[in-house]
């Protein structure tokens, strides 16, 4: 099994709710509506949606049943993109981990010196002889 359908099965509880929750009847309206007004690419996913209230709670905060039924439609929209994630096939995709650093494509490390000193001078905002200054980077805490 995938890590995503892992997580999405996780976050989407154990098994089939016996009865239809009351914002995912509000989701099918949302959805339809959304669907006629805007392009939406995603696919609905087969995985059942997830417990709201549930997961707020998982999560650490509260919600308002104004806000579930706000964040309901949101959320079954990020676990359909999943699903439509989970849809592409990548069996024919070779793996490119690493492509840029197989074969001779690098360049030897070699050290130069650089004869145009005046011109690096002169980009520098602050210089005091022998030193260039350059703005702290490390927090002394």
């Amino acid at each position: 099994m995938r890590m995503a359908a892992r997580a999405l099965l996780t976050v989407g509880g154990g098994g089939a709710p016996l009865q239809q929750p009351w914002f995912l009847t509000q989701r099918l309206v949302l959805w339809r509506w959304r669907w006629r007004g805007s392009r939406n690419y995603a696919t609905p996913s087969a995985l059942p949606p997830p417990d709201l209230p549930r997961l707020a709670q998982t999560a650490r905060i509260s919600l308002t049943p104004l806000e579930v039924e706000e964040f309901a439609p949101k959320i079954q929209q990020v676990i359909d993109w999943f699903g439509q994630l989970q849809a592409v096939d990548l069996q024919s995709i070779e793996p490119a981990l690493k492509a840029d650093t197989e074969g001779d494509n690098l360049r030897k490390d070699l050290p130069e010196i650089f004869e145009n000193r005046e011109a690096i001078l002169d980009a520098v905002p602050i210089y005091e002889d022998p030193y260039i200054k350059v703005p702290k980077v490390l927090n002394k805490e």
